[in-house]
């Protein structure tokens, strides 16, 4: 897919046929029927919104550029090759699993994220959400696990 509009003027048109493009090849893609992640400047793929919703953030914050990889979109996920930091598969295991197996940890340590791929998402947007409305000393994020006498 064409992603030279990426870097185009916003008030282009190949800008603007770019977005649509891109938001199409995005709900062709979708996991869920209602949400996509929003790949703008401010939201960073970690905010999900309606198809309107990211054509306004798009337009107005500007698309990410360093996301060239569409993979929350639908796009395949392309090993690329870095010399400074080559994580290839070997056998089946990581470069990197001795950090696991020297601390005795298995799979089940890593957590449980829940049958929601977009929970850990949601749960990294709810870090910018207040409480309530006004208040300005915790978030959504924040306030989590806090008794209100701390």
């Amino acid at each position: 897919m064409d992603k030279s509009w990426m870097h185009s003027d916003r008030r282009s048109k190949a800008y603007e046929f770019g977005v649509e493009a891109f938001l199409n090849f995005a709900v062709e893609n979708l996991l869920t029927t209602t949400h996509i992640r929003c790949p703008c400047v401010k939201c960073v793929n970690l905010k999900l919104f309606g198809v309107g919703i990211i054509r306004n953030h798009v337009y107005f914050n500007g698309i990410d550029q360093s996301y060239k990889n569409w993979t929350f979109h639908g796009e395949p996920w392309e090993a690329t090759t870095n010399a400074s930091r080559n994580v290839e598969e070997d056998d089946g295991h990581s470069r990197y699993s001795f950090v696991s197996e020297e601390i005795d940890m298995d799979d089940n340590d890593f957590g449980d994220f829940g049958s929601d791929p977009y929970e850990f998402a949601n749960v990294i947007g709810d870090g910018d959400q207040p409480v309530y409305p006004g208040c300005r000393k915790y978030t959504k994020l924040s306030a989590e696990g806090k008794t209100w006498d701390e």
